[in-house]
């Protein structure tokens, strides 16, 4: 069945696999030029150690970097900015639970984003780091006064940013890179097609049971589309609203959705880490299931998913207990429990998780805490 790609034709989006971000591109390079890699070693890796603030003292490329790039675009709407947050802490489970299942399968489905993710070796230890630092990505944006200057999320955004241009530089310079076929590493169209992969999040879990407003969903967008400025995407690739966003991820995909040994891999070792995280043996199978049942059959066949077993019989009784209303869930008691459980074992999972033998805190924001009722002992709490 052939879908609308509207204005994003292959000549459009094709320049942009050759783009990478010219403000962190210049930091990262300048940093190379005059050896001062250790302190911007420390800034990325306070992504994983979830330290908010950067070191007092930095290059001051850095800095000039930094400063440049806190402000909110001139087009960002602060009401539509703090209701796609709300909804975020009103769905944030379930959401949560989408962004292991549907985004990232999605982005390893991308062949030639794929080969990128698996360039320097240690796949395991590569993709636990990826699901970490997206997941805390996600909760630093989207928590309540995250985007505010020198929120959380801002300051992620931009760490995320100069590591990708870090990735840009080390990556581009291996003589067997082809970028002729591959385009740049962490180019501007894997961007935002990354973004798209957590912006259309409410469109795609509706498959269970969820519903939301046109409102709603614009507003979340609209959020997203504002991180999408902070990450340093160009500003002809940010869609103009959400059917724009639709569009083009629907090019995108026709563009880029393809079978690889990379994207296999990279799936294999996602779902044995959410195994991993899940107590017991006997819902190992329902990551599969989830994805199989979020995932178009293009992503699915091109990361190499597995078939699933009979955990896709709770699919049903997930759909009901998503669906019910705030008021429902809050009267269900233990049906409402069930219908986050999985969510619930992620997040504590990635609490405490350990990447290549390094132990990680993975930072739950006060307000999301409190509003998932997860601010217990077992939560480290924002400061």
């Amino acid at each position: 069945m052939s879908v609308s790609r509207g204005r994003w034709t292959d000549e459009v989006l094709e320049p942009f696999r050759s783009m990478g971000e010219p403000l962190a591109d210049a930091a990262i390079r300048a940093v190379f030029a005059n050896n001062e890699v250790a302190t911007v070693n420390r800034i990325l890796q306070s992504i994983q150690s979830n330290v908010h603030l950067v070191p007092e003292e930095m290059p001051d490329a850095v800095e000039d970097y930094l400063n440049q790039t806190d402000d909110w675009p001139e087009w960002a709407d602060p009401e539509k900015v703090r209701l796609g947050q709300r909804l975020f802490q009103r769905y944030g489970m379930q959401m949560t639970l989408a962004y292991f299942t549907w985004s990232l399968p999605c982005c390893y489905s991308w062949a030639k984003a794929a080969r990128v993710l698996t360039w320097t070796g240690g796949i395991d230890k590569h993709v636990h780091r990826r699901i970490i630092e997206t997941a805390q990505f996600v909760l630093d944006v989207m928590a309540e006064g995250g985007l505010e200057p020198k929120g959380f999320g801002v300051r992620t955004a931009q760490k995320i940013r100069l590591l990708h241009a870090t990735i840009r530089y080390h990556v581009g310079r291996d003589p067997k890179w082809q970028a002729s076929e591959w385009g740049v590493p962490a180019n501007q169209e894997d961007h935002v097609a990354t973004l798209l992969t957590l912006a259309l999040v409410p469109r795609v879990i509706t498959r269970l049971g969820l519903d939301f407003t046109r409102e709603e969903e614009d507003a979340y967008f609209h959020c997203w589309k504002v991180i999408g400025h902070f990450l340093g995407i160009h500003r002809d690739l940010l869609p103009r609203g959400l059917e724009d966003a639709q569009q083009l991820w629907e090019a995108i995909q026709q563009r880029q959705v393809r079978h690889s040994a990379d994207g296999v891999v990279l799936t294999k070792a996602l779902v044995d880490y959410l195994k991993m995280r899940i107590p017991g043996t006997m819902m190992d199978g329902i990551a599969v299931t989830m994805m199989r049942e979020l995932c178009s059959e293009a992503v699915a066949d091109a990361v190499g998913l597995e078939k699933t077993d009979w955990t896709r019989h709770l699919l049903g009784p997930m759909r009901l207990m998503f669906s019910l209303s705030d008021e429902a869930q809050d009267q269900a008691g233990l049906m409402a429990k069930i219908s986050a459980s999985l969510s619930r074992k992620l997040l504590e999972g990635l609490h405490s998780s350990e990447t290549g033998g390094s132990r990680v805190t993975f930072r739950i924001p006060q307000s999301l805490q409190e509003s998932w009722n997860l601010a217990g002992p077992g939560a480290q709490k924002a400061s």
